[in-house]
């Protein structure tokens, strides 16, 4: 009687132990495999590097005085420059993946080409939620098409 005991209490230590290795280990996998985010805090205090505007790469030429970017000082405010000039945004983070970038003020410097500036200031007042991945930033619209895709600046 006290072998079958034995046994019977062997068995359920031996059964729960192994429960508790799969669920850790499910569990770690579903983090490592998670590299999409939605977070705000992804995206504050960088300098994310436009590359791309309505899915064209972004070429420029000399008379861009600096590569466009926009910097999430905090989850109310962000800055950052067009290409030729400067500026800064009023930041609402609402819902799980919404933005709004409003209130958008720029320098008003004479520039040679404003066609990426332009294009880039219109993206910023289009887009209504973003999605963090690795390096990048997609920012998209109220259709969920990828308005402007940023890349983290190593610089």
């Amino acid at each position: 009687m006290k072998k079958i005991l034995f046994i019977a209490v062997l068995s359920a230590i031996t059964t729960a132990c192994s429960n508790k290795k799969e669920t850790e280990t499910l569990d770690k996998t579903e983090v490592q495999t998670t590299e999409v985010t939605a977070d705000p805090n992804e995206m504050l205090g960088k300098q994310w590097r436009l590359k791309e505007l309505n899915g064209t790469p972004i070429v420029l030429d000399s008379s861009f005085e600096k590569y466009p970017y926009i910097k999430f000082n905090d989850i109310n405010s962000a800055s950052g420059n067009l290409g030729c000039n400067g500026f800064g945004a009023t930041v609402e983070f609402t819902g799980s993946n919404s933005i709004k970038i409003s209130e958008i003020t720029s320098t008003e410097m004479a520039c040679g080409n404003l066609e990426i500036e332009t294009k880039f200031n219109e993206a910023l007042q289009n887009t209504t939620n973003y999605i963090v991945s690795e390096n990048k930033l997609y920012l998209n619209n109220n259709q969920n098409t990828t308005v402007a895709t940023l890349e983290i600046d190593a610089n």
